[in-house]
């Protein structure tokens, strides 16, 4: 049955309503229940990242109402309008319903409805004709936010396939150098309120916390109902807030100091407060002293610390060499500390025509230019400003620095995330009460990024490992087990260091989500074989050649952890023929294995919570694995969640380090190799020489060493060199989140877009009169890779040298020849290529040049009146069964 489109394929289906086997269970189901059969039942949230509880109310197996569920510690009852959409996501009347195959030339959307059995097996010949006759690294795989993705399916795939190369549009672009730097420098969480981390921030009530700085972080936009909500009640508690973003969030708004910084330009601000916490001792010098690695003396030609011996026992550190005031020669300091000696925390010492200096001075000289006018010069912000919003944050300890996704989006992600370490750090908010960073407590039944799946990285070959694209030069993303999403892209277009031949893509649209868009698009055509799975078209499934329905988040089931709680996202009904991803990954390795693939036939990870959990053929046993240690079921769990597992008390558990190891006798310190904190980061040099700790084979060394101390890199396209580039694209463009969406998620739920139905661009009034713009004109914004429109909004709330614009997408424009990305898209004018960042190799989605023209009218059939939503409203269908037991 051939369709002429996508809304088509699922329209003319949807009129269908099942296959006749389904219907007559479907019949069954409705014939068996009381008329007018109304439930409650309590679930979770995942329009975004934020899990928030949720209480749905379900009559006849259809949802018919939403709520936030105040059992959650987290939400405390409230939901945003992303999880209030729910029901328009769940009955949008385009959902992808069946499984479908291309019939005509891409971009045609011609699709052929198939079943999953069929839509399973033909990916597998696909998969396994290209792991015979190019390799298993041929085949690549990627994932994306939105829409309940399961983070680690995908990389297990990948490895028990054979596969080093999947990528994630974030990664690398968005959480992943914040998540790995502080896990070097301190083990433990990082300070992003958005991940739901910085858990300190739910405990209003009796916190210590005075002060909280939000660098690059909107909790009221990013996660509404946990952490705005969170900021609201600790506002109330008087606790002081200072903001540095271009644009004038709720946030910012309610802040006591706004920096509207320089897109790009945070390193410098970042250093520039370092400079100012050290020359004036304000830090904490007890805690610096003890507690971190600054005390050390480092080789200046080597750059490592000096070590007096080393350690075979993984409970003891290394001995490291300090500066001993009082015998004026250098010793060993023995863990935790040696009270006979009056360690130097500063200072340069030439020991046997050797030079060694103390992390603390390599530190000191590092940040030694950056005073207040520079980084004023440098960041367009007052240089009394800068001093104000410094002087706010240490006059009100203790308290906090919450770094968001902004810095993780320019080539110096992982400097930002070394530097806000560093500020925290060096103040001692580390472990105790008031601080961001914090050990609380955890069940155990989520991995280290909240989900459940065993990612099986020691089941990837060595060989193949090191195969990993861009994985040898930034190996930062090994703790994610990723490849560099610009290195595949360049070896789609080139074949070079080998061709890549089948894409498995599991997101909603690519070509919002990745930077420099058009490329992408190009890309694709050389690509042999396309499956995009997600739970409507999106303008990537043009590009495609089967496309597979998934679940949205009211049909999934999931273990949430939430503060000193378990929750259970489960499902409250189930539409059509959609799957789980997770269970349409562990079918696809299912019968790879039963077409004579020996890595998914022998495919287990025993150290997994104790189970050789080869394959799930139900969620329930995925779920039922990774409760076994918290004395529930799946079961249980959904009729008692949320439950308590362990009290308030024992969860908030401050001071970890300084807890007696009851082995050692000593304090349990932090899990790091010096046990602690390391603001002189070492490892770095390690990781970019070895891949360790987070490979599991040795690795070829990077191009040159990282970096152990934080440095401030001018974006290249730069508005302060003067250049011809500068001239001709004057402005610096930032992207931040709007509360309606998550990622290029809900663009075709009626209500958000009603809300929302275009892409605003800031402009502050000076640039707008500059440039002969008023107030809701249709502009265009260019860069030196393309050009889109948006709506201007004049406005003070952004840098005057700045504009800002969200990513955004259309898909009443899917059938056209833009296919719905072209005609708004920020990642259209974003940058892919070099240079990156040194670690992680992130490239630049904000903090590049782009010059505003005004625009004779909006873009050819862009929906912008409320009453253009109707065809999109939620167009409830009978509840059908979940076929996952039945696919083959």
């Amino acid at each position: 049955m051939a369709q002429t489109n996508f809304f088509a394929a699922t329209n003319v289906v949807a009129g269908l309503e099942l296959n006749d086997a389904n219907s007559a269970l479907v019949d069954a189901q409705q014939q068996a229940q009381p008329k007018d059969s109304i439930k409650t039942i309590k679930t979770a949230c995942r329009a975004c990242i934020s899990n928030c509880g949720v209480i749905a109310t379900v009559k006849n197996g259809r949802v018919i109402h939403l709520e936030g569920n105040p059992e959650d510690p987290m939400s405390k009852g409230h939901m945003c309008a992303k999880g209030l959409s729910g029901i328009q996501a769940l009955y949008n009347p385009n959902r992808n319903k069946y499984p479908l195959v291309r019939v005509g030339a891409r971009g045609e959307n011609k699709w052929k409805r198939i079943t999953w059995t069929t839509a399973i097996d033909t990916i597998a010949h696909k998969l396994m004709a290209a792991r015979r006759d190019y390799g298993a690294e041929s085949v690549f795989c990627s994932t994306g936010g939105g829409g309940n993705p399961e983070f680690w399916s995908i990389s297990r795939f990948c490895n028990i396939f054979g596969t080093p190369n999947w990528f994630e549009p974030g990664c690398a672009q968005c959480y992943l150098p914040r998540m790995c730097i502080y896990d070097m420098m301190y083990g433990g969480t990082n300070a992003s309120i958005a991940d739901s981390n910085a858990q300190e921030v739910y405990f209003a009530h009796d916190t210590k916390m005075k002060c909280l700085v939000l660098w690059g972080a909107d909790p009221s936009y990013s996660s509404p109902a946990m952490g705005g909500s969170a900021l609201v009640d600790l506002r109330a508690k008087g606790v002081k807030t200072v903001v540095i973003d271009p644009r004038m969030t709720p946030d910012a708004a309610k802040a006591d100091v706004w920096l509207p910084v320089r897109p790009g330009s945070d390193v410098a601000l970042q250093l520039a407060w370092i400079n100012y916490i050290i020359a004036h001792k304000a830090y904490n010098h007890d805690f610096v002293l003890k507690w971190t690695n600054l005390p050390y003396l480092v080789n200046t030609k080597t750059k490592m610390q000096w070590r007096a011996a080393k350690s075979a026992d993984p409970k003891q550190p290394d001995t490291f060499m300090v500066w001993d005031r009082k015998t004026q020669s250098a010793q060993p300091l023995a863990y935790p500390w040696n009270d006979d000696l009056d360690v130097a925390l500063s200072g340069t010492y030439v020991i046997n025509g050797v030079t060694y200096k103390t992390g603390f001075q390599l530190l000191k000289e590092r940040v030694a230019d950056y005073t207040l006018a520079k980084a004023a010069a440098l960041c367009w912000v007052p240089e009394a400003k800068i001093e104000e919003a410094i002087l706010t944050f240490i006059n009100n300890m203790p308290g906090g620095l919450c770094i968001g996704v902004a810095t993780d989006q320019s080539p110096n992600s992982a400097q930002a995330a070394m530097a806000a370490g560093i500020i925290d750090m060096l103040m001692g908010d580390v472990e105790r009460p008031g601080a961001l960073l914090q050990r609380f407590g955890t069940a155990g039944a989520t991995n280290m990024i909240g989900y459940c799946v065993p990612p099986a990285a020691s089941k990837l070959p060595d060989e193949q490992l090191k195969k990993r694209l861009g994985g040898n030069e930034y190996k930062g993303l090994h703790m994610w087990l990723a490849a560099h999403a610009p290195s595949v892209l360049h070896a789609i277009e080139t074949s070079e260091p080998y061709p890549l031949r089948v894409w498995l893509e599991r997101s909603g649209n690519k070509l919002v989500n990745l930077a420099d868009s058009k490329r992408w698009a190009a890309a694709s055509k050389k690509v042999d074989f396309i499956v995009h799975m997600y739970m409507y078209p999106t303008s990537f499934s043009a590009y495609a050649d089967m496309l597979l329905p998934t679940e949205e988040w009211l049909e999934t089931d999931m273990i949430v952890e939430s503060c000193n709680k378990l929750i259970a996202r489960q499902a409250v009904t189930h539409t059509w023929e959609t799957m789980d991803e997770t269970m349409i990954w562990s079918k696809l390795a299912k019968r790879c294995a039963e077409l004579g693939h020996e890595g998914c036939q022998k495919a287990f990870d025993a150290d997994y919570m104790g189970s050789d959990l080869k394959y799930w053929d139900s969620m329930e046993e995925l779920l039922d694995a990774n409760l076994k240690n918290t004395g529930f079921t799946w079961q249980q769990l959904k009729q008692q969640a949320p439950v308590a597992y362990m009290s308030e008390a024992d969860y908030r558990s401050y001071y970890v380090y300084l807890q007696k190891d009851p082995q050692t006798g000593q304090p349990k310190g932090f899990p790091t190799p010096s046990k602690k904190c390391e603001l002189y980061l070492e490892r770095l040099i390690t990781l970019g020489r070895t891949g360790q700790p987070y490979s599991h084979c040795e690795l070829p060394a990077a191009s040159q060493d990282y970096d152990p101390l934080p440095y401030y890199e001018e974006p290249y396209e730069s508005p302060l060199k003067g250049s011809q580039l500068a001239k001709k694209y004057p402005l610096v463009m930032t992207n931040g989140r709007v509360p309606y969406f998550h990622h290029g998620t809900l663009r075709n739920a009626a209500w958000t877009r009603e809300l929302y139905p275009a892409p605003e661009v800031w402009v502050h009034p000076a640039t707008a009169k500059k440039f002969g713009i008023a107030d809701d004109d249709w502009i265009w914004v260019e860069s030196l890779r393309g050009k889109v429109r948006g709506i201007a909004k004049v406005t003070t709330g952004i840098n005057p040298g700045a504009v800002y614009m969200e990513r955004f997408w259309n898909p009443e424009t899917l059938n056209t020849k833009t296919h719905g990305w072209q005609e708004m898209n920020v990642n259209v004018l974003s940058r892919s290529q070099a240079p990156y960042n040194d670690v992680f190799g992130t490239y630049t989605l904000r903090g590049y040049l782009v010059n505003i023209t005004k625009a004779d009218s909006a873009p050819e059939g862009v929906w912008l009146q409320p009453k253009d939503f109707k065809p999109w409203l939620a167009t409830p269908s009978a509840p059908t069964p979940d076929i996952t037991k039945g696919v083959k």
